[in-house]
């Protein structure tokens, strides 16, 4: 998992400076593989040929006209229109009470479903939530599925830190009041705590940019890549159940997550092609749902010298990779410039709600939640709901 294909793309800076030393010795140019062709098509020159950057408003736009998007049938070209295959009838909608009242996800018999041409077991939910259950998501992957015990990036360089998305709140708020001329209503700070190696921390503000994922349930472990029950916490029951009852609708019950990984993106954050295989059960799918901003999401085959499809993920939208794509590369291109999703935005939330969506917003931000089961006979903390409750 996460063993992402290294961009060989050299600037013309330096073959420039090769050019002018005869006696410097060239490195052979690595093959470009087809994953990293159709990657590159969604990325924007930054600097000019002279080196220096190019102000974003003066950039070539990028052509996202290859990209499948489910959304708008009719505006995807005649090659993507025969890749996409309606699913809808195929959701399974009564093996499960609902009560609308108290659900966090809309019933499956108003989902809208797809497939894609030569992927059976992938499918792609149009968002089943209205704005306040998907709020509901990204308050839980703010305030605690990025707090210890799980681990995140950030422990590994400075250790746990307790309540970062509260304390990051603080300060921003803080410099919103100073922005304002509020002085007098600014919350003194206290001295800067210590992190795991005896420095002190970064601001709680500085520390909120810099977070990138977080894992839930079995804690992955990256550098040996595997998974250890030494290294569990307790994954989140409704979580859980949200995840069954795709897995319920979709027919890929049963099925138990014991693992996720909680991803932060900000607008110039990509993730390279890479296989989500160290799990030991690879039959049942990774299911992924997402929040805020557009990516572009490319679903590869089972090597990178495939080229993969494009495919917009908006704000709510859940892509289960189960069958033949659960052994394929996949991974985030771009995210789509400005194109955080403005449903989310309503004056009547409260103002830490207020102050997540702000945040998420800044920075063109996606929160994604990918979920999967770990062993073939779940173990620790493995439950299994009853679909009939």
């Amino acid at each position: 998992m996460y063993e992402t294909e290294e961009d060989p793309t050299t600037t013309s800076v330096a073959k420039t400076n090769n050019e002018k030393t005869a006696s410097t010795p060239t490195e052979p140019v690595k093959k470009v593989t087809e994953f990293m062709r159709v990657q590159r098509l969604f990325r924007q020159v930054t600097k000019s040929t002279n080196g220096k950057n190019i102000p974003k408003e003066k950039r070539e736009p990028i052509d996202y006209s290859p990209v499948l998007d489910f959304h708008n049938l009719e505006n995807n070209t005649e090659e993507n229109k025969k890749l996409i295959i309606d699913c809808t009838s195929n959701v399974t909608t009564h093996d499960f009470e609902f009560n609308r009242d108290t659900e966090f996800y809309l019933h499956p018999r108003e989902w809208k479903v797809y497939g894609l041409q030569g992927y059976p077991g992938f499918y792609f939910i149009k968002s089943p939530f209205t704005a306040s259950q998907q709020k509901k998501w990204i308050k839980h992957a703010l305030e605690d599925y990025a707090d210890p015990p799980n681990n995140n990036n950030i422990t590994l360089f400075h250790g746990p830190i307790k309540s970062l998305w509260k304390n990051g709140e603080k300060e921003l708020i803080n410099e919103e009041l100073k922005s304002q001329g509020k002085h007098d209503e600014i919350e003194q700070q206290q001295p800067r705590p210590l992190d795991k190696n005896g420095e002190p921390l970064p601001t709680y503000r500085q520390l909120l940019d810099k977070l990138a994922w977080s894992t839930l349930g079995y804690q992955y472990q990256w550098t040996p890549r595997l998974y250890s029950e030494e290294f569990y916490e307790e994954f989140p029951d409704d979580l859980q159940e949200l995840v069954q009852k795709i897995a319920i609708a979709t027919k890929f019950d049963p099925y138990v997550a014991e693992a996720a990984t909680v991803n932060f993106y900000s607008e110039d954050s990509i993730m390279g092609g890479h296989l989500d295989d160290a799990e030991q059960e690879m039959e049942k799918p990774i299911i992924s749902i997402s929040f805020g901003s557009t990516a572009v999401f490319l679903m590869g085959a089972e090597t990178r010298d495939i080229a993969p499809v494009p495919l917009f993920i908006r704000s709510g939208d859940i892509v289960i990779m189960g069958g033949r794509s659960r052994y394929c590369y996949h991974g985030v291109a771009k995210i789509v410039e400005n194109s955080f999703d403005l449903g989310l935005i309503d004056e009547n939330d409260d103002k830490d709600l207020k102050y997540k969506i702000q945040w998420l917003k800044e920075k063109n931000r996606r929160v994604n939640i990918n979920t999967r089961q770990v062993f073939k006979v779940p173990k620790l903390g493995g439950k299994l709901i009853n679909k009939n409750e």
